[in-house]
């Protein structure tokens, strides 16, 4: 079964059991869902448009940079289906389990947006299908406005 996220101009559809985090009170605006075992997140941060794509890269490289050591990045492979304007694939370490985060940008008529995926390396894979549902059913409500 589904959930469906309707606030701040956005809507999407989720995994009902999963859990959502609404940090809309800050800026950049925050919004988290987790699995029901917080091992796997997937968030979109909202920027005004205006925002550069650069500057919102290296901003999230510095904080995984500060909280992680001996973190690899690469950059991350768009597909030509894909919206996206730029991303970064990263691996490091979190206790003892190897943590896979990709991060893509996407600017729209309105926002530029950070979407932040991750989970355990190894069940990054399985849980790729749903973020890109999680994901696709946000941009597709946004072309429909």
């Amino acid at each position: 079964m589904t959930a469906k996220y309707d606030k701040l101009g956005l809507e999407f559809l989720y995994p009902e059991n999963w859990k959502l985090i609404d940090d809309v009170s800050g800026s950049p605006q925050v919004i988290t869902l987790e699995t029901p075992d917080g091992s796997t997140t997937w968030s979109v941060h909202l920027y005004p448009r205006e925002t550069d794509i650069d500057s919102v890269l290296k901003e999230a490289i510095d904080s995984l940079q500060q909280t992680y050591e001996d973190i690899e990045i690469s950059p991350c492979e768009i597909a030509d289906d894909e919206a996206f304007e730029r991303g970064i694939e990263t691996l490091f370490y979190c206790l003892d389990f190897l943590i896979r985060a990709e991060l893509k940008i996407v600017k729209t008529e309105e926002r530029c947006l950070l979407f932040w995926t991750q989970a355990e390396d190894r069940d990054y894979d399985k849980q790729k299908l749903v973020f890109k549902a999680i994901t696709v059913s946000l941009l597709q409500s946004l072309k429909a406005a």
